[in-house]
């Protein structure tokens, strides 16, 4: 019933906990953990490849340049007037004379420079929409992931259920007259704003600017902490009345129950207490104490999890201490697979690109392709059809469609597929018959090159019958799955007409270009298509405390076809 109960909160630790072991496993032992890397520009990076002949030759020179950083990041002075004063305390442990004296205390400065400022050439980067919003689902993702897999009534409401209607019925019940929504406080006060804490790190590490920042009285890092919790707020709030979150993945608002009671919840008492799982209570605590979780771990970081990391840099266990003192940073860096204990203002040099990554090919050779598609093509579909033989037969049906498609960014495509599949189901049943009409509309992503391409599309829409019967709703049977069950006095004829189901096409597509203009395809994909059944799970109505229903009675079951496309494709 909700993302964050005390299983799935325990879940949410193992998974951080995985991939703190992954991590360490893929990097090796800790005796082959490479050393901080040197910043594109640092004074220990030019020494690398120009030698000595670059050597700063004195204090001054470090402090002009702590200047420099200071004036583009906006670095904590105090901390820059520490780093001078140990270096100038410690002067006097250097040799001030001699041939071959060399003074190292400016590359100390600067190294610790580096642990602490971005690179100077980041200073144009461009703002990464895409790794947000790709980050931001894959955590989506895995949130849903654990409700599948630990909450089996989510997992009916998800499948089996009529979504639409369910959905616009659960908001209508939303109560915002109550702060308490009947969670307990693992639930409402550290779960969600777990949660919280994870929106507001994708948010930072996809700014090219506050990625870099670290606590500190600086305005601009408490300025990149407020940004992170606007896109917090939005996440959380989209959570909970948004058609993919709690009300349209789980009805919430559209049942009630005894908090903490299961049914049939024989402690209940005429006149008790009971709740839909709406309230105040996750709109405020998951942005709000979201942002407070955030600011304790990024302390944590700064003056327990960094420092130890660099007192140790070749040892194991600082990494380990560094990402279990940061679990919902390191749920975020899981997110663009980065390690744990992961900082972008250590690590700047392991990649250039922030976000998702693929193959890198020409892309001004990509981008130089034609936009539009049209794509005339063979079908063939596994269906259950109705014929003299027997009812709800899987066949395969052959029939004729295009697909048109609009390549709007490097890596999204608009996509749409039209079919028809003549006389596919000769008789008819309360699911099928007649010729078959079929309309999908999504999104793509893959791999494309001027000579070939890969993409996987996921489209939902619609497919529909032309001659089906529409079975009464007093014919339907409560509770018990079966065929109708028909009325014992003379029964009315049924109705034979259009019926449409909703469907959902997940395909994967294989081009060869034969020129700029003209391309082979072939196309495997997966139709899902869902049926009303011919019962109901429970009696008509909305029922009586504690327990009331406003959503559907109604059953769906989702059926799986397989289907092979093959056709031309013409772009222009």
């Amino acid at each position: 019933m909700h993302v964050f109960g005390a299983p799935r909160l325990a879940l949410f630790f193992v998974s951080v906990s995985a991939w703190i072991a992954v991590s360490v496993s893929v990097r090796g032992q800790p005796s082959s953990f490479a050393p901080l890397p040197d910043a594109p520009g640092s004074v220990r990076a030019k020494i690398a490849t120009s030698g000595s002949a670059f050597l700063p030759t004195g204090l001054e020179a470090v402090t002009a340049e702590d200047k420099a950083y200071a004036a583009w990041h906006g670095a904590d002075a105090e901390e820059d007037r520490e780093i001078a004063d140990s270096d100038r305390n410690n002067n006097n442990l250097m040799p001030q004379s001699g041939a071959g004296a060399v003074n190292l205390l400016p590359l100390l400065s600067e190294a610790r420079k580096i642990m602490r400022s971005p690179p100077m050439e980041e200073a144009n980067e461009h703002y990464h929409w895409s790794g947000l919003l790709w980050e931001t689902f894959e955590f989506f993702g895995v949130e849903n992931s654990f409700r599948l897999m630990t909450d089996p009534y989510f997992r009916y409401l998800t499948a089996d259920k009529p979504f639409w209607h369910d959905y616009i019925a659960s908001a209508r019940q939303w109560n915002m007259g109550r702060w308490s929504d009947g969670d307990d406080f693992l639930v409402a006060y550290i779960g969600h704003p777990m949660q919280g804490a994870v929106t507001s790190y994708i948010e930072i590490q996809n700014d090219p600017h506050d990625r870099y920042l670290r606590l500190s009285a600086n305005p601009a890092y408490w300025k990149s902490r407020f940004k992170g919790f606007l896109w917090n707020t939005v996440y959380s709030t989209d959570e909970k009345i948004g058609f993919l979150g709690e009300t349209g993945l789980g009805s919430e608002g559209g049942y009630t129950y005894v908090a903490g009671c299961h049914v049939p919840c024989p402690s209940y008492k005429p006149g008790g207490k009971y709740t839909n799982n709406t309230g105040w209570v996750k709109f405020i605590t998951t942005p709000v104490v979201g942002t407070l979780w955030l600011l304790g771990e990024d302390f944590l970081d700064r003056y327990v999890g960094g420092p130890v990391r660099e007192w140790r840099p070749y040892s194991l266990w600082p990494k380990i201490l560094r990402g279990g003192l940061n679990p919902c940073r390191t749920m975020a860096n899981g997110m663009r697979f980065k390690d744990p204990w992961y900082r972008d203002f250590q690590h700047e040099q392991e990649d250039d690109l922030h976000g998702i990554h693929f193959l890198n090919e020409n892309r001004e050779a990509v981008q130089a392709l034609p936009r539009f598609e049209l794509a005339p093509h063979l079908n063939l579909l596994s269906l259950p059809v109705n014929n003299a033989q027997c009812t709800a037969c899987r066949q395969e049906t052959i029939g004729a469609g295009f697909g048109l498609a609009y390549r709007a960014s490097r890596w999204v495509d608009f996509d749409a597929d039209v079919d028809h599949q003549q006389n596919a189901s000769p008789l008819p049943s309360y699911r099928a018959g007649g010729d078959v009409a079929m309309g999908t509309f999504g999104l793509r992503t893959g791999l494309e090159t001027p000579n070939y391409a890969v993409k996987v599309s996921l489209r939902p829409g619609f497919v529909s019958y032309d001659r089906a019967w529409f079975i009464p709703q007093y014919a339907y049977t409560i509770g018990v799955k079966g065929p109708p069950a028909y009325p014992t006095a003379p029964m009315t004829p049924l109705r034979e007409g259009r019926i449409t189901h909703f469907a959902t096409v997940l395909a994967v597509n294989a081009d060869y270009g034969l020129s700029r203009h003209l391309a082979l395809r072939t196309a495997l994909n997966n139709t899902a298509i869902r049926y009303k059944e011919t019962y109901l799970d429970r009696t008509p109505g909305r029922g009586a405390p504690p327990f009331l229903f406003f959503i559907s009675p109604n059953v769906f079951a989702t059926n799986e076809n397989w289907g092979w496309q093959t056709g031309p494709v013409l772009r222009f």
